[in-house]
């Protein structure tokens, strides 16, 4: 059976790298980039920090890329007869096994390790949120369920004044939990972890990470058919709720506020109510004011550049492609934190969107997604919304239009 570093080789293309040119640059034999690629060989210490330096990555990184190895498939043509069947849609779904196997433990079991500190454990919960702002879905998928074992063994024998502080940092767990669920596109998963990260909040008492979870909760349920009535009454309740404390908020309540007002804003743009929608971002963006910068409390990323970055994404839903692209070339994401590539990649995703309403001519947003792919290579391979993108495409190709379409489609394993 091959193996196959897929990220390592991803990283690779996406920076327009062949293997031979990638080898030429590190001064090796193109063979020796296929056997890393392969997982046959590991590059020796003094090789990693060229590699990371050109692939422009962190060595961090690259260990993570290295140790993420998984069986190589044949490609050629499209999976499936159907290209929109689910196999197709949600063929990213694998990466939360572990995820599934952790949430449908009901009984705790008692962990062989010693249990690790407070710190540590916040550590690892900070480490997995990192991850997955930056795109790196298999990484998070891949530790989750360690990070969520040991939180859940903290929580359980805290007692005192570090009982708030436990379920704190396990509400966090499960919230990252939930966002990777909702990345995917599996509803069920993502409320489920939603679900315990609200029940951990209100155990510790921490009002703005309870909001978080309600914010994640509508997510999840935005992704299951016919429930997204719910998803609107659970954000609007909770903006109801939050309204009082905005005058002498913190920044982690503000930053939990304005996610759910822009979450308000595209379900209301994808109803067709656009003075509504245009009534929430206006209110975010005065919650922007009062943050006073990007910021990233509690992993929001809630700032003025991104409630720029929703206006984006609320004018894809209302079918306003016009003011979608007016708003998205004046887009500056520099001033994001640095963490937040996926989100960076995102308006990528969403100008794609809008390039494929707004044109017959699809090349541009073949474009588009070769950018998001180039920013964070896995938001386009395990973004279920860049997924189905890329499918519509592929069901309208034109090869000579877009020479780049198969090649990203390939890479984002919807082909074989």
């Amino acid at each position: 059976m091959a193996l196959k570093r897929h990220r390592l080789c991803q990283r690779r293309k996406a920076l327009g790298f062949s293997q031979e040119r990638l080898a030429e640059t590190l001064g090796v034999e193109r063979s020796t980039v296929v056997r890393w690629e392969s997982a046959e060989t590991d590059p020796q210490p003094w090789h990693r920090s060229r590699i990371a330096s050109a692939l422009r990555i962190t060595l961090e990184q690259l260990d993570e890329m290295l140790v993420d190895v998984s069986v190589a498939n044949c490609r050629g043509k499209m999976m499936g007869e159907d290209i929109r069947s689910p196999a197709s849609a949600a063929a990213r779904s694998e990466l939360l096994t572990g995820l599934r196997a952790f949430l449908a433990s009901y009984i705790p079991g008692r962990s062989a390790e010693p249990l690790r500190s407070p710190v540590e454990v916040r550590r690892s919960v900070g480490r997995v949120h990192s991850l997955y702002q930056r795109a790196s879905y298999s990484s998070t998928a891949r530790l989750l369920p360690d990070v969520l074992s040991r939180a859940t063994d903290l929580a359980g024998q805290a007692s005192g004044a570090q009982r708030s502080s436990a379920f704190r940092v396990l509400a966090a767990a499960y919230i990252a939990a939930s966002k990777l669920a909702v990345k995917v596109g599996d509803g069920d998963t993502a409320l489920l972890a939603a679900d315990r990260a609200s029940t951990s909040a209100g155990l510790a008492g921490d009002r703005a990470l309870a909001a978080v979870a309600a914010y994640q909760a509508a997510c999840g349920l935005l992704r299951l058919p016919g429930r997204r009535d719910e998803a609107e009454q659970v954000v609007r309740t909770s903006i109801t709720q939050l309204a009082p404390d905005t005058r002498t908020a913190a920044p982690d309540l503000l930053s939990a506020h304005g996610a759910l007002l822009l979450l308000a804003a595209l379900t209301a743009a994808g109803r067709g109510k656009p003075k509504e929608a245009a009534r929430d971002l206006a209110g975010a963006d005065e919650l922007a004011e009062k943050l006073g910068a990007d910021r990233n409390c509690l992993w929001t990323g809630f700032g003025p550049t991104n409630v720029a970055i929703h206006t984006v994404s609320a004018a894809v839903r209302a079918g306003n492609v016009g003011h979608a692209v007016e708003v998205g070339v004046r887009l500056d994401t520099s001033h994001l934190p640095t963490v937040l590539v996926g989100r960076r990649a995102q308006v990528h995703v969403d100008l794609a969107a809008a390039a494929m309403m707004g044109s017959p001519d699809k090349s541009a947003a073949v474009l588009h997604l070769l950018e998001a792919e180039r920013v964070a290579a896995e938001v386009v391979h395990t973004n279920i919304q860049a997924r189905e993108l890329l499918l519509d495409l592929l069901s309208k190709e034109r090869r000579a239009a877009t020479p780049g379409l198969r090649p990203l489609a390939a890479r984002a394993g919807l082909l074989v």
